[in-house]
């Protein structure tokens, strides 16, 4: 039977009818490779550009042999974590922001969970603080004295509500009082009334503006919600969650709403919407579901990386026999921001230690990814149990650029062959990984399957060592400028050996 919102009896708007108990099937589906691209891309072009071309999915590959692909989790930093909560206030990192001025890293972090005065008989709920750093590791708590919010102790609360799950930094916005925008939470009720009916405004995500990313304000005094909450358990849904996160698409220039939806049953999803301007808002589509009717997905965001997008799951077990709460972390990729796809489906990027002592064993989100160097840092929050049993600190761990997944060949050489590709450049270079007893071998192959004269894998020189961009050479010393637009094929062998990514370069 299908469920009806019953706040619209009369079934909704005219549309095609269809079984609620029909959505999640097809939802859980949606970040399936192989399902929602059907169409065998083997001898269709696609067209590359200068950035790293890396293989967290199939796009750009034909075919493969004796090859598998492997996740990689990043490296917890030793002296996490980097944020430490302190008193009653936690340290849930919301969004690290890098800047060409000291201080070098600025952070926003959820450190009220809780509910608190906010005028004459009401109450506010949560709220967010400010943190610096020059390295990025050890972090200062600038004494702000903004706000006071009794029991906590914090001197450099910046928003005494929220949480803000999305913080932009715009130099080139024309009015300097509106350089930060953030997308932040805001329910007021009246004090100890529970329920709808205690609600002085109801929840929903309000815009808020700042011309240092310190001192906030909301557009319309809370008057002007921008995306309401969601309330009950229908379909359609009354609302967006509470883990929305929103970004900036800066190949499209859209900002984007990563929203959390919650289907009958109490099934946590995702969608996504877009906007110009974070006041007016595309319809959401679907976007990803968990894969294990065990699993669920409480939060999601995502960050542009080297012409694509590389996007991160917390994925939520409900019914685990031991840990209320647990969240451990899985790799999806998108090439449009549209059609989602799972990394290594199944494989964690940021696996759970259950029975070890870590603070960080139970509950991982990571919100924030940097480049620093030739490194990705990826900052995250995490504590044991839930917020309100246990309080939550911010880590940092780091990766090797690109170094998500790689494709792999033991001692038994491997195979990777692309669709035909489009490009100009005259040098290409590999992220790889071979071992002292491996090597790794490139060449190009025509449309009619026969090697590129001179560019055989046999005429590469063979490919030792483990670099981000190691340069790939042939016999003759010839570059490959003569084979730009000719639509042809990159032919990896492999053995003994990690194949992060190419790029091919001027």
């Amino acid at each position: 039977m299908t469920t009806v919102n019953p706040a619209d009896p009369a079934g909704g708007l005219p549309a095609e009818p269809f079984d609620v108990q029909d959505a999640l099937p097809v939802w859980r589906q949606l970040a399936n490779e192989r399902l929602m691209f059907p169409l065998d891309m083997d001898i269709v072009a696609a067209k590359i550009g200068p950035e790293r071309q890396l293989f967290v999915d199939n796009a750009l590959i034909a075919r493969v042999s004796n090859v598998t692909r492997e996740i990689h989790q990043p490296v917890r930093y030793a002296g996490n974590p980097v944020l430490e909560a302190t008193g009653n206030a936690h340290a849930f990192v919301l969004k690290v922001l890098p800047f060409d001025e000291s201080p070098y890293f600025r952070m926003w972090y959820w450190s009220i969970s809780d509910w608190h005065d906010w005028g004459p008989g009401n109450e506010i709920r949560c709220g967010m603080s400010y943190a610096v750093s020059d390295d990025g590791i050890h972090w200062e708590r600038p004494r702000l004295n903004l706000y006071q919010v009794e029991g906590i102790e914090e001197e450099n609360v910046v928003l005494p509500y929220g949480p803000m799950h999305g913080v932009f930094y715009e130099p080139e916005e024309e009015d300097p009082q509106k350089r930060f925008k953030g997308m932040a939470v805001v329910c007021l009720r009246r004090r100890g009334q529970r329920g709808v009916d205690g609600l002085v405004i109801p929840e929903a995500y309000h815009l808020h503006t700042s011309p240092d990313g310190i001192h906030w304000t909301c557009d319309g005094r809370f008057a002007k919600p921008i995306l309401p909450y969601l309330y009950g358990r229908f379909y359609p849904q009354t609302g967006v969650g509470d883990t929305c996160r929103f970004w900036w698409d800066p190949y499209r220039r859209k900002y984007i709403g990563d929203v959390k939806f919650v289907l009958p049953g109490t099934i946590r999803c995702r969608g996504m919407m877009e906007s110009d301007d974070l006041e007016h808002w595309t319809r959401p589509h679907p976007t990803l579901a968990a894969r294990n009717p065990d699993h669920q997905i409480y939060g999601h965001t995502a960050f542009p990386y080297e012409g694509m997008y590389i996007g991160v799951r917390w994925i939520y077990e409900p019914e685990h026999p031991n840990v209320n709460h647990c969240m451990g972390v899985e790799l999806d990729c998108s090439r449009d921001a549209k059609y989602w796809t799972r990394v290594g489906a199944g494989q964690p990027f940021m696996a759970l230690d259950l029975d070890g002592p870590a603070w960080d064993g139970e509950q991982m989100k990571i919100t924030s990814m940097l480049r620093v160097g030739d490194e990705l840092w990826l900052y995250y929050a995490a504590n044991r149990a839930y917020m309100s049993a246990s309080k939550a600190h911010t880590g940092l761990a780091t990766l090797r650029l690109d170094g998500f997944a790689s494709i792999n060949a033991g001692a038994e050489a491997g195979r990777l062959l692309t669709r035909p590709l489009g490009f100009t450049g005259r040098h290409l270079h590999v992220n790889a990984v071979v071992a002292p007893d491996g090597e790794l071998r490139v060449g190009f192959v025509k449309r009619d399957g026969t090697s590129v004269e001179g560019f055989s894998p046999d005429d590469c020189r063979p490919i030792k060592g483990d670099g981000i961009a190691i340069p790939v050479r042939w016999q003759d010393g010839r570059d490959i400028r003569a084979l730009a637009h000719a639509d042809v094929r990159l032919d990896f062998r492999l053995r003994n050996a990690k194949l992060y990514s190419f790029r091919v370069s001027d």
